[in-house]
Formats: structure tokens, C-alpha cells, sequence
């Protein structure tokens, strides 16, 4: 029985693993792909603690209480009390705002989720049907968004740290705010980016165009595009080079706008090889939205500053659920109709037993 599971597992972890390598080789920069290397990641892990199990039995109860009994609780309360921390930290610096508070709110959720599911795993006696399947419905739909919150973060950091493919005729850099007139530490680290990659094209003998992205918002003297344009020519990049793009407001405009100025200058963006360079929790919304428009562009990321890290992460997973609010409902539907299945077969029969 042992020899099956285990054979089971690997063949499972073995066929993701393969799977989400594949998806990664062909630059499948989606949120599924994430999913995938995690269902591989956690399908070989309990495999390699059933094959332990057979040489070191003791060693092997170990390793899966630490990995899959205090490893995922700890984790969650240090992410909930980092995400508190970082909240709090963000609100002193930038003051109290909305997409600064849905880090320490979610935060608050993910410390309480290992208590909501104790409730579930040993529920007190008498407490009421509706209650544990409330309770159970609710730790359900959370280790749901958990799930995809560690794929999102982790593939998010993979494809942003992925070595890029030479060849990039166009390099567009995104732009992300200014203060005032001068760059930010944000942006800075997108521009350093950018001009990184230029100088690798030129190196392996391109000479590509390098658009700077952005136009002019609240606060801003000036279009950030400019600002950017001129952060990039004092770093060294030739202006002969620089497309300003500097009318866009959002993500999508980016893109859209950096389109129609690409063909104003004679050029076809849809079948030029582009590099995008955005920050890297910026990455698989931005390499969505390239595919939406239908770029041929690698998207890679520039590093967050420290601070910003953990609330940037989390607001971006938040747009991409709302993005993908659909499949989340559709979800979230088919958990909540087989918990009230399950209780419905496991109490019915003691309620008809009373009404007799």
C-alpha cells in the first residue's frame, strides 16, 4: 500500500514538475504555472518522507512533522506578523491609505486562519452544525488563497529574476511615479534595470530603441516619461535611443500608447522582439496584459526596495484575484458545495434518526 502511494506521488511530482518546466521554457508566465511547480514541489516533498520512511522511520516522522505540521503554521504566522510589521512601518513613512492597509488586514487573516482550522479539526462538543461548516467553508476558501498566494510570490520572483533572451529590438521601461520631478527609489531600480539590459544588447551587437513609459500624475511637474528619459541620459544611455511615451496613466496604457508610438515611427511593435522591464512584482500582470496586446516581449523585474516589498506583493496578488475573480468564484462554488455535501451525508441520516 506504502509502495503505491509512493510510486503514485512520484509519477504525480515527476509529471508536474515536468509540466511547469515546460510551461517555464516557453516563457508561460501565468499564474497556472505557478500552481503547478507548487503541486510538484509539494507531491515530491511527501514522497522523498514516504522513501525515508523505509530506510529511517524515525527520521521520516520528523521530516513530515516539520514539513507538513509546523512548518505551514509557522510560516503563516510569521507572514501575517511580517505583513502587520511592514503595515504599520508603511503607515508611519506614507500615512494611513487604503492599498497600504490591505497588507496588514490580510496580515490579520492569515495569523487567525491556523485558529479557524483547529476549530475544524477539533471542534468543541456541542458546537453547532452550521457552525462547523461555516468554520470549515471559511478555512477552506483560505488555504485556497494561500495556495495561490505562495505560487503567485514565488513563480512572480522566478520570472523575474530569468535570464533574458538576446535580441530585444525595443526595450520598454515602465514607469511607476515621481516625486515631483525627481525619481524615486522604485523607479530607480526599473531605470538600472532598463539600462542593464540595454547595455547587454548592445553587447551582443543589437541596437535597440528604449522607451520610457509614463505620463505626467497628481504631484507630478513633470511627465515621468521625461523624468525618466533623462535619468537614463545621465546614466550613460544615448538620447539618439530614447522614445518618449508620456501620455500614459496606468499599466495597460503602457502598453497601448508605447504601441502607437512605435508605429508613428514606421516600426510594426507586433513583430518586433521587445524586453519589458517593470518591477518584479509588476511581472505576470505585465506579461498578461503584453500577451492581451499581442507583444512578442519578455517581461523581466527590477528588484523592490525593501520596505515596499511585502505590501507591493500582496496588492498586486490582490488585482490579479480580482482579474481572475471568476475562476476564483467558480472555485470557491465547487469547495462550498462539497463541504455542505459532506455534512449534509454525515448528519442527515442522525437528523431523519431523531424526526422517527
Amino acid at each position: 500500500m506504502v509502495m503505491s502511494a509512493v510510486h503514485v506521488l512520484l509519477a504525480i511530482g515527476a509529471g508536474l514538475a515536468g509540466w511547469g518546466t515546460v510551461r517555464v521554457i516557453r516563457g508561460r508566465r501565468r499564474l497556472l504555472t505557478g500552481l503547478i511547480l507548487l503541486g510538484a514541489t509539494g507531491s515530491l516533498a511527501l514522497w522523498a518522507v514516504l522513501v525515508l520512511h523505509r530506510f529511517a522511520p524515525a527520521a521520516s516522522v520528523v521530516a513530515g512533522v516539520l514539513l507538513f505540521l509546523l512548518l505551514p503554521p509557522l510560516s503563516l504566522l510569521a507572514a501575517g506578523l511580517g505583513l502587520l510589521a511592514n503595515g504599520v512601518a508603511l503607515t508611519r513613512r506614507e500615512g494611513l491609505r487604503v492599498s497600504i492597509a490591505v497588507a496588514p488586514v490580510i496580515g490579520v487573516g492569515v495569523i487567525t486562519l491556523p485558529l479557524i482550522a483547529f476549530q475544524v479539526i477539533d471542534p468543541h462538543p456541542g458546537t453547532p452544525v452550521w457552525v462547523r461548516v461555516v468554520v470549515a467553508v471559511a478555512t477552506l476558501l483560505g488555504v485556497l488563497v494561500l495556495i495561490q498566494l505562495v505560487s503567485f510570490v514565488g513563480y512572480t520572483v522566478l520570472c523575474a529574476r530569468a535570464p533574458q533572451r538576446p535580441g530585444a529590438e525595443v526595450i520598454v521601461v515602465l514607469g511607476c511615479g515621481l516625486r515631483g520631478h525627481e525619481v524615486g527609489q522604485l523607479l530607480a531600480k526599473r531605470l538600472n534595470r532598463a539600462a542593464e539590459v540595454y547595455r547587454g544588447e548592445v553587447a551582443h551587437g543589437g541596437t535597440p530603441l528604449l522607451v520610457t513609459s509614463g505620463g505626467q500624475g497628481p504631484g507630478e511637474v513633470v511627465a515621468e516619461a521625461d523624468a525618466m528619459a533623462d535619468y537614463l541620459e545621465a546614466a550613460g544611455i544615448p538620447g539618439d535611443v530614447l522614445v518618449r511615451e508620456n501620455r500614459s496613466r496606468n499599466t495597460e496604457e503602457n502598453l497601448r500608447l508605447t504601441i502607437e508610438e512605435l508605429r508613428a515611427r514606421g516600426l510594426d511593435p507586433l513583430g518586433l522582439p521587445m524586453t519589458v522591464v517593470t518591477s518584479d512584482f509588476h511581472v505576470l500582470r505585465t506579461a498578461a496584459l503584453a500577451r492581451r496586446f499581442g507583444l512578442d516581449a519578455q517581461v523581466t523585474g527590477a528588484r523592490t526596495v525593501r520596505y515596499f516589498v511585502r505590501p507591493a506583493f500582496v496588492r498586486e496578488f490582490v488585482a490579479i484575484l480580482v482579474r481572475h475573480r471568476r475562476a476564483n468564484l467558480v472555485a470557491a462554488a465547487v469547495l462550498l458545495t462539497a463541504v455542505v455535501t459532506v455534512s449534509l451525508s454525515a448528519y442527515l441520516p442522525v437528523g431523519l434518526a431523531l424526526l422517527q
